[in-house]
């Protein structure tokens, strides 16, 4: 009820969710070019951006959610910060896709999402042995 309130019930009037995120101060900012580091002047944000924010951090906490899962693996490597503003940023983009395109999201679970990951490792794993002509032992079972 607070993201309607917030959004409005025209979700459309953001073209795109590139638009959506941004907007809600959500989207990855770009404040350096080389070894420059400039600091970005924080513009006003609406208090949606703070909603998905939380809604973020109940999903990363959540044990059988594989959103939640990405979320962790993502705080594992960049930090609680960075993750919370990333899982933020997809929540909010699942919300304008349900919203604004009417299409359904169905979460699939840590077990699919766990097969995805090792689907994902074994193709790179295959990969690197086809490039470094690494012939695999006879015993070792590859998927």
């Amino acid at each position: 009820m607070q993201l309607l309130a917030e959004t409005g019930p025209d979700i459309k009037k953001w073209p795109t969710e590139k638009h959506f995120t941004s907007w809600l101060g959500l989207s990855p900012g770009q404040n350096n070019s080389g070894k420059m580091r400039r600091n970005a002047k924080k513009k006003g944000r609406p208090k949606a951006g703070q909603i998905f924010r939380v809604i973020a951090q109940g999903l990363i906490n959540s044990k059988d959610i594989a959103i939640g899962s990405f979320g962790r693996r993502l705080r594992g490597r960049k930090g609680s910060s960075i993750a919370i503003k990333a899982m933020a940023r997809k929540v909010a983009v699942l919300y304008w896709r349900v919203m604004a395109k009417g299409l359904d999201y169905a979460e699939q679970g840590i077990k699919r999402y766990d097969e995805q990951l090792l689907a994902n490792k074994m193709k790179i794993f295959n990969k690197l042995a086809k490039e470094l002509d690494v012939k695999m032992p006879d015993n070792v079972q590859v998927a």
